[in-house]
């Protein structure tokens, strides 16, 4: 049976350092050729898909430096996670297996940040949710956009085009859930936040233009530790009966110290 000994929640304030383009897909009246994606209120929103994949980037970068295996979703790499050979010869063979030995083999073989983000053999261990805005300037803007010839390093005739952005200082809360981390688990994590802490990150389309680069701020981190059994059935009584994060779960006092102090166990 699963177990539920060890919970985080990490929160805070994503700011904008610089103007946010999340494209909108269809079923939009916006008068430009790239609108962004926006709530039932009409106003925008980061899916929290769009943070987990720059979230598990970051994190697939760094990882290799720690000494810790990253396939990186990287066809026919040597993790069954990521899509190709490997994955397929993985689904031939465990069709003979049992529970107990289909999890110890796919913790021998799935690499580092599959076993945290998720696999198709594995759930994640961590979950985005949607970044909800707290607080803008109240109006988009549109900006040009034009094609270039690689050649002649000229603009392209007749290929003009605008998008929608959200100016820059937008605020989002963010809020990320770590279920039953190990400690390369929980390290990730921590790693990845720093990132964001630092303003290393970016979110969104066209970053390599200067869009979509953001910062964390007023990160809290809350805990919950079940593991001894001291103070088990307290902390269970507090979690079960408290109705707000604050009563379930127990705020840490220095977000940045537990970062820090997280990320050097590995090191």
């Amino acid at each position: 049976m699963p177990s539920f000994e060890r919970r985080y929640v990490f929160t805070g304030h994503l700011i904008f350092l610089t103007a946010l383009h999340i494209g909108g897909g269809r079923g939009t009246l916006a008068a430009t050729d790239s609108p962004i994606i926006r709530g039932p209120d009409l106003k925008p929103f980061i899916p929290g898909s769009s943070l987990k994949g720059s979230f598990r980037s970051t994190v697939e970068k760094l990882a290799p430096s720690l000494n810790l295996s990253s396939c990186g979703l990287v066809e026919d790499a040597p993790c069954p996670g990521a899509p190709g050979l490997t994955q397929r010869e993985f689904n031939d063979v465990k069709e003979g297996w049992d529970e107990a030995q289909l999890l110890l083999e796919l913790s021998n073989r799935l690499c580092i940040t599959c076993q945290l983000f998720g696999s198709p053999f594995k759930a994640s261990k961590i979950y985005f949710d949607d970044l909800r805005l707290v607080d803008w300037s109240g109006a988009t803007q549109v900006r040009d956009g034009v094609a270039i010839d690689r050649d002649s390093e000229r603009a392209a005739d007749r290929l003009k085009y605008d998008f929608e952005v959200v100016p820059p200082s937008a605020t989002f809360d963010l809020r990320v859930g770590l279920e039953e981390p190990d400690i390369n688990d929980l390290a990730l994590t921590c790693l990845g936040l720093s990132e964001f802490v630092a303003g290393f990150c970016g979110i969104g389309g066209k970053r390599s233009r200067g869009l979509g680069r953001c910062e964390l701020t007023n990160l809290k981190v809350y805990e919950l530790d079940l593991t001894q059994s001291v103070t088990r059935a307290t902390r269970l009584r507090s979690y079960l009966l408290g109705d707000t994060l604050d009563k379930k779960m127990t705020r840490l006092p220095d977000a940045n110290a537990f970062l820090q102090t997280s990320i050097g166990e590995l090191l």
